[in-house]
């Protein structure tokens, strides 16, 4: 083996168990930590990118999921979950359309509901680009004003489907 393959064969073992170690998403609380939540990357063949994301009971991530579903990846990118378990993901992070979908809101394995900016913001519509982003255990809408919507309250504008 020639002098130099074995520090470039340590260094590529070294960045690949670096990059393994980035792939794992972190588990991710709730505001009042009574759910969690983490993700992983799984391979569907024909598809581009499906994440995983499982829900537990508790503010830390055990070995036994409540519930999981398959998402696509750009879904799952910008996720927070509720205080009663709850997924919000963020679709458009900026948008001026009131009609395009923003947010999905998933609260079971086969149970979710996309929301625009004309459902969140009812009579009194947001003017000019809005930006959405998390603050706790609520929804922020930044425009001409600053609304923060809790995540149940978003649950209920979404979707009229039960629990």
């Amino acid at each position: 083996m020639p002098r130099g393959s074995g520090v470039l064969i340590a260094a590529a073992l070294a960045l690949a168990a670096a990059s393994e170690g980035r792939a794992v998403a972190a588990c991710r609380a709730s505001a009042s930590k009574t759910f969690s939540f983490d993700t992983r990357l799984t391979p569907v063949a024909g598809q581009v990118c499906r994440m995983t994301v499982d829900v537990f009971a508790g503010g830390t991530c055990g070995p036994q999921p409540r519930w999981s579903v398959m998402l696509p990846c750009d879904q799952a990118g910008n996720t927070a979950i509720s205080n009663n378990g709850r997924l919000i993901s963020i679709l458009l992070p900026r948008t001026k359309s009131q009609d395009l979908n923003v947010i999905r809101i998933t609260w079971g394995t086969e149970k979710f509901a996309l929301a625009n900016l004309r459902k969140l913001a009812g009579t009194s519509p947001l003017r000019g680009e809005v930006r959405i982003d998390f603050d706790g255990d609520n929804l922020r809408l930044k425009a001409d004003r600053t609304v923060a919507i809790p995540f149940e309250t978003v649950r209920k504008l979404s979707s009229s489907v039960s629990d």
